[in-house]
């Protein structure tokens, strides 16, 4: 009875999630207002400052990087992590409803808004430099391959510990 309970509030929480999920796609695509005149005829340098900004976030791994951190919450849903199809279909679903795609633009603009056009002419390259390149790889690593097993047995631990009131929540 009790693993059937813990079963159903898993559920109940990937509905959840997903519910959530669907909304705020949906709200977020019904805010974009439409683009007047004005609005359409951007400046080359904005271009060129936002063609860099999109460059930085590719060169930086940034695009790629997002939809790792779905790992977490797809780790908590599905369980030990024993059923690795299933976890990349689930991950699948979350790139293509709420992944990289949906957010590059909002990025692009906040790196163009932040920083100058020669700021992001410094930033790639010292992201496009070989040593750069290796920490970075050595992150992606870490997080992938060094500690995925370790994040989804612990994740799945502090869930089923919360669910069976061992831990409970903080102040």
């Amino acid at each position: 009875m009790f693993k059937l309970k813990s079963q159903f509030s898993k559920l109940l929480a990937l509905l959840l999630i997903v519910c959530l999920t669907f909304f705020t796609v949906s709200v977020a695509n019904s805010q974009q207002r439409p683009l007047n005149e004005a609005q359409s005829q951007i400046s080359a340098k904005d271009a060129t400052k936002y063609k860099l900004a999109s460059e930085l976030l590719s060169e930086t791994g940034i695009d790629k990087r997002y939809d790792m951190h779905f790992d977490h919450l797809i780790g908590s849903l599905i369980g030990k992590g024993d059923d690795f199809n299933l976890y990349a279909r689930f991950k699948k679903m979350f790139q293509r409803e709420i992944g990289w795609k949906h957010f590059q633009d909002a990025y692009a603009k906040r790196l163009e808004t932040d920083f100058s056009e020669d700021e992001l002419k410094e930033l790639l390259s010292l992201f496009k430099q070989p040593l750069m390149k290796k920490l970075l790889q050595s992150e992606v690593t870490a997080y992938e391959v060094d500690t995925s097993k370790q994040r989804f047995k612990m994740g799945f631990e502090l869930w089923n510990n919360y669910n069976d009131s061992k831990i409970s929540l903080p102040d």
